[in-house]
């Protein structure tokens, strides 16, 4: 194994919704809000670029890691991604909050985070919901890596 892609998962629900807003938005803003048909056909083209792009680390096993930038399976851009060789690989499962300030309403939720560790630094590399998933691509990184990998789940 020369290389890792870590990529964060997208689920097939997620990507139906997000084509159905589009579509909605789309003929709405042209039916209700009287917009031109070209401002609606580019709101739509926006939303399919940003409903196909995704971001995903490719770390590789002579540590010259790239960020890559895809639009439906194609590769539309790279860009060298600076981390530092980590001494270990943790797994572990962390809670977030996210606040909006206009309403004062928190948002809380878990998810399975993939973090190197170099000295007191760190970088975390992946934040998804399924533990197997993230296990793996942990996992496969210290095999790459040469690394010991801390399942914290497990203490």
């Amino acid at each position: 194994m020369e290389y890792v892609i870590i990529k964060e998962s997208q689920t097939v629900l997620m990507r139906i919704f997000s084509f159905i807003t589009i579509i909605v938005y789309s003929i709405i803003s042209y039916l209700v809000i009287e917009f031109s048909i070209l401002l609606s056909i580019l709101f739509f083209c926006i939303g399919i670029f940003l409903a196909g792009f995704s971001k995903v680390y490719k770390i590789t096993r002579d540590f010259n890691n790239e960020i890559l930038f895809i639009l439906y399976g194609k590769i539309i851009w790279k860009s060298k991604f600076y981390i530092e060789y980590p001494d270990y690989i943790s797994v572990f499962h962390a809670s977030f909050v996210q606040r909006c300030e206009d309403d004062g309403t928190e948002n809380k939720f878990k998810k399975w985070v993939i973090r190197f560790f170099k000295g007191n630094t760190h970088c975390t590399v992946l934040e998804e919901d399924n533990y197997n998933n993230v296990l793996k691509t942990a996992n496969d990184l210290g095999v790459l890596l040469k690394v010991k990998v801390y399942d914290r789940s497990k203490e």
